[in-house]
């Protein structure tokens, strides 16, 4: 898994959870060189990634 904001492969998954009603598995990563948050979501014969919080901006 690479992180959407940065690219980075350095990843850990924070929380997983299912949607039955939606059928989707997701999983919550955070990255660990940029610190971003984002949904890993899987089912229906899809999957994609949703941005959820973007990196740390270092001195803003």
């Amino acid at each position: 898994m690479k992180c959407p904001y940065c690219g980075a492969e350095n990843v850990e998954a924070v929380k997983r959870w299912e949607m039955p009603k939606m059928g989707y598995r997701v999983t919550h990563y955070r990255c660990k060189h940029c610190g971003g948050l984002f949904n890993h979501y899987v089912g229906k014969g899809r999957e994609f990634v949703l941005r959820v919080r973007p990196r740390r901006i270092q001195g803003g």
